[in-house]
């Protein structure tokens, strides 16, 4: 009798993937096969790749292929889990007992291969401390490498030498090996020096030089339109002046990304080149402007902050608006911002007092808006939100709640009936790829045991690759369908609980301030289009199948699945 086995394979970087370190897919997977190859009474049931996932950084509950490791453990797929070594399966202190114990508790023995086969037990108290300690070296391991990592880019910067990450505008990588990691693109560095012309030179604002560059038919580095904001990040990057700068983004609280300081003009925050009296020191080579010049720039945006945030300005205003995030323009299918202006008019006279509005995103991106949207710009907060609220009190004043709520009920079951037929279509689609790539893996594993086989080891790699290929494409539709059946699940589950408490809901909307408000809307409104001179409330698909079939009743009131109001 065999005994299913399972391989875990994980590199914490992408670039390992393209390397020849010990430590690569690759090399991990011929020494997990070789050590299969030893117990003849194993056989390789499932594979999972976690191709540049960190351990030390994610916690388990984010590595989704190790989630569904778990989950095919706890199904009983296989019986052993190999891992190349015991930090591939985490670098946390805390999680990696907790994730041994929980594949414990699904009978599954883990062993680290490349530790002279070392099972990972976790059976008695002696088991559960070298458990944890393993794990306590491994994260204290992580920690050191990032020390090592921020020190050496430290380094680097230092001495005016590009640390990585997206290439800046303006240059590409070098084409020789010794030197400088980056060169100037001149063809971009010409488009650069015409920005700080216009800038400094015309006083034009970063919104207006996109659209001198796009009427001149200059497009970005990825061939679209350009916007201001990309204007002003190339402009604030120190690198046009010959200063490569580490530091100028810090962690979020998650760790899992990253946000811009404030205070780009003081270069005090950040890591560049400095000469012995401790002043920045540009690199020649990555000068495409002067530093006078970038100075300049960084002054004048200066001012122009301090304008912005006067009582003349107009700008995104950022306080909760009612259907920020629902309104979609009717003419582009943009969002439209919740804005804000400092001044009024009133028969020709202008008064400084707030006036709120939405503001389609499209022009306020571009400079020349009409050639995108043809559509109105604007539009007054009120005016829009006073329509919104008299159409949809008017509409769910009209429906009948114990309707609806037999109504959700049996879609309810409806729905969670249709994701069953659909996981288990996609699991016979999975199960029997799976069938078909492990024969492939046979024949492969005889070819490279020296036996006399048909097909060639190029043609046994490629039906590999094209199963695997399939089998992830099967596993990304399967967790589509799974995400989507919950998400829709839950909606109808709010639905239901609107329908019971449908008098009482519109009084508590009514009477709830804007961001309680935000909160309980998309339970029933999918999105509102606005145009000139008209506003369309698309209701949820739910909400909206219960009025088609009143309407097939022949109801007068609910002929409409959308309501539509002119202005």
């Amino acid at each position: 009798m065999t005994v299913p086995v399972a391989a875990l394979y994980r590199v914490s970087s992408l670039k390992q993937l393209k390397t020849d370190e010990e430590d690569t897919i690759p090399v991990q997977a011929k020494v997990i096969r070789d050590y299969i190859a030893e117990h003849p009474d194993w056989e390789l049931a499932a594979q999972y790749k976690e191709e540049g996932v960190s351990a030390y950084r994610k916690s388990k509950d984010e590595r989704d292929v190790l989630q569904r490791a778990l989950a095919d453990a706890l199904q009983g797929r296989f019986r052993i889990l190999l891992v190349f070594k015991a930090d591939r399966l985490s670098r946390n202190s805390f999680e990696y007992p907790i994730m041994l114990w929980q594949l414990h508790q699904a009978n599954v023995e883990v062993i680290a291969v490349a530790d002279v086969g070392k099972s990972l037990r976790i059976e008695d108290q002696g088991d559960k401390l070298l458990r944890f300690i393993e794990g306590w070296q491994a994260e204290t391991e992580s920690k050191n490498t990032s020390i090592r990592v921020f020190h050496a880019l430290k380094i680097m910067a230092e001495k005016g030498r590009w640390t990585g990450g997206k290439l800046p505008y303006g240059f590409r990588l070098s084409e020789t090996r010794s030197g400088l990691p980056l060169e100037i693109n001149e063809v971009e560095a010409e488009q650069i020096r015409e920005m700080c012309r216009l800038y400094l030179e015309g006083g034009i604002g970063c919104k207006a030089i996109s659209g001198i560059f796009n009427q001149r038919g200059w497009k970005t580095r990825s061939g679209r339109d350009w916007r201001g904001s990309q204007i002003l990040n190339i402009l604030r990057n120190p690198i046009i002046a010959g200063l490569p700068a580490f530091g100028r983004t810090l962690p979020s609280s998650s760790g899992r990304s990253r946000s811009r300081i404030k205070g780009f003009t003081d270069l005090s925050q950040f890591v560049i080149p400095r000469d012995e009296a401790g002043k920045p020191k540009p690199v020649p080579a990555y000068a495409i402007v002067s530093l006078d010049t970038w100075y300049a720039i960084a002054t004048r945006r200066a001012e122009n902050r301090t304008f912005n945030n006067s009582e003349n300005s107009s700008s995104i205003h950022r306080s909760t608006a009612l259907l920020a995030g629902l309104l979609k323009c009717g003419y582009c299918g943009k969002s439209f911002l919740a804005a804000a202006r400092n001044y009024s008019y009133k028969r020709g006279k202008r008064y400084y007092a707030p006036v709120f509005m939405y503001k389609c995103a499209t022009h306020h991106s571009f400079a020349n808006p009409k050639r995108y949207c043809p559509g109105q710009g604007t539009y007054t907060r009120h005016r829009i939100d006073d329509v919104f609220l008299k159409n949809m009190k008017s509409f769910l004043t009209s429906l009948t709640a114990d309707d609806l709520r037999g109504f959700l009920q049996s879609r309810q079951t409806d729905g969670l009936s249709d994701a069953s037929k659909a996981t288990r279509k996609i699991r016979s689609d999975l199960g029997r790829a799976e069938t078909i790539r492990q024969e492939w893996i046979k024949r492969l594993d005889e070819h490279f045991a020296g036996r006399v086989s048909l097909y060639s080891e190029e043609l046994l790699a490629a039906k590999v690759k094209e199963y695997d290929d399939l089998i992830g494409s099967f596993k990304r539709e399967l967790e589509v369908v799974r995400t989507q059946a919950k998400a829709k699940q839950n909606k109808r589950l709010n639905l239901l609980e609107f329908s019971r408490k449908s008098s009482e809901w519109l009084k508590s909307f009514e009477a709830a301030p804007t961001g309680i408000k935000k909160q309980m809307l998309p339970t029933l409104v999918e999105k509102v289009v606005v145009f000139k001179d008209k506003i369309e409330i698309h209701y949820s698909v739910d909400l909206a199948e219960f009025v088609e079939q009143l309407a097939s009743r022949d109801t007068p009131r609910f002929r409409q699945l959308r309501v539509v109001s002119n202005f």
